[in-house]
């Protein structure tokens, strides 16, 4: 996933991570909505991202590996 498909999916990069989170060694964004916040987590060695929700130091992870396209992270956020 590129930045540039990520925020148009209305993600962007979170200005701030919290130490102790998972979400260091990458980079963390995010997307606000009246229901809540879902989160994508591009890690640097990896393709494996993790889109989430919930607490940052115990996140409710809806899936975790490739998303090789705008439209696969969409079926995913349906889910």
């Amino acid at each position: 996933m590129t930045a540039e498909e990520l925020a148009q999916a209305g993600f962007y990069p979170a200005d701030w991570v919290p130490s102790g989170t998972t979400y260091t060694q990458g980079q963390l964004y995010v997307r606000m909505s009246t229901t809540g916040s879902m989160r994508v987590f591009v890690p640097l060695d990896s393709s494996d991202i993790e889109i989430s929700s919930g607490d940052l130091y115990n996140p409710n992870v809806h899936h975790r590996g490739p998303v090789p396209s705008l439209d696969e992270l969409q079926r995913i956020l349906k889910v």
